[in-house]
């Protein structure tokens, strides 16, 4: 007799709240805080039980990332408003713009990497150090401050579990549903460029890329280069992972010019660093900590007076009939050309790496 197997049941996901755990963010220094004593979080919190200890740093690294985006809606110097990406009527995930974002002059993109929930740069920096060092939310409020607009990316939450909330591959349970055009991390951020980013009015554009969202932001120069340096005036790369063997001359040309990479080092502050695999000029971020986390923190000032250079400078034009490498691209990254893969035009019937519908 033929039994039908049962279809296995998709178990919905237990999910704890900060406040459930007893600990809350102080938004006047960031920290997180228990929230009957108000002592900062310790990673020892249990003196010398490993076991204790363990088990709540494992809970707090998977609910504490949450609570940042719902920090950058209610924060009273950035008021965010959620966008759904793809929109509110399937399973979606929220990028966040400040008020009038897309049609500010200036507007600074900020994508963040390694698998974090949106506006997190790392979860441990986050728990152990607090939202300053650890989240976008800072950098958002200085963009503010300097009058720009700000969209915060959520590159890395590609699925929704069984109760509908969004999640990271690094947090997900085994019945998940993909988030369409967020499929991956480059499946995101080639979305938003290319149905709201590159529509949008703002007419200056900077992108700040941590880590592996550097590798996204270095797809849309490569297969939108035209309209991706019509609007985009600068690229500020973190601690990078994106390297430049598969580019043409043409990009490489603008990454030289039109963009800079900060790199964790023993070094000082702002010492030129040889990186030919970067594509652009690259200076050392002095990363004492032993976390290499904390780069975007240590840079920011540095990083955002960048971006306003790169507002006053405007677009960066190639001219690819008059382009002479040797004139046009500094020494290191000549250095690279000479050993790159040239990317022929994809065939209007060649597939496009997933990028469908950038045309």
């Amino acid at each position: 007799m033929f039994v039908r197997p049962k279809k296995p049941v998709a178990e919905v996901p237990v999910r704890v709240s900060l406040k459930e755990l007893g600990f809350r963010f102080d938004i006047r220094d960031g920290l997180l805080r228990e929230i009957g004593t108000q002592k900062p979080y310790k990673h020892e919190y249990f003196g010398n039980d490993k076991t204790k200890n363990a088990a709540l740093y494992d809970k707090l690294i998977q609910t504490a990332p949450r609570k940042v985006a719902l920090l950058l809606e209610s924060d009273k110097d950035l008021c965010m408003e959620p966008i759904a990406v793809p929109d509110l009527n399937q399973p979606h995930c929220n990028i966040y713009a400040t008020p009038g974002a897309l049609s500010k002059d200036c507007l600074v993109v900020i994508v963040n990497g390694n698998g974090n929930f949106c506006g997190v740069w790392g979860w441990n920096i986050l728990v152990k150090r607090g939202l300053r060092p650890g989240s976008v939310i800072e950098y958002a409020r200085e963009c503010v401050k300097r009058g720009f607009g700000v969209l915060v990316l959520n590159p890395n939450e590609n699925v929704c579990g069984p109760d509908g909330i969004t999640d990271t591959f690094n947090t997900c349970s085994r019945y998940v549903t993909s988030i369409e055009g967020s499929e991956t991390p480059e499946d995101h951020v080639g979305y938003v460029w290319s149905r709201i980013i590159r529509e949008s009015k703002a007419e200056k554009v900077v992108f700040v890329a941590y880590n592996t969202a550097g590798i996204a932001v270095t797809d849309l120069l490569r297969y939108d280069f035209d309209r991706f340096t019509k609007k985009t005036v600068g690229i500020a790369y973190i601690d990078s992972a994106h390297a430049v063997f598969q580019l043409g001359p043409e990009h490489l040309a603008w990454l030289s010019m039109a963009a800079k990479q900060w790199e964790s080092s023993n070094e000082p502050d702002g010492m030129a660093i040889l990186n030919s695999r970067a594509g652009c000029p690259t200076v050392s971020v002095s990363n004492t900590t032993g976390h290499r986390e904390m780069a975007p923190s240590i840079c920011m000032n540095s990083v955002l007076a960048y971006a306003e250079q790169c507002f006053e400078r405007g677009a960066t034009i190639i001219d690819t009939s008059e382009l002479s490498l040797d004139e046009s691209i500094d020494d290191s990254t000549l250095s690279a050309i000479q050993n790159i893969q040239i990317v022929e035009p994809l065939a209007p019937d060649q597939p496009s790496d997933g990028y469908i519908g950038w045309e």
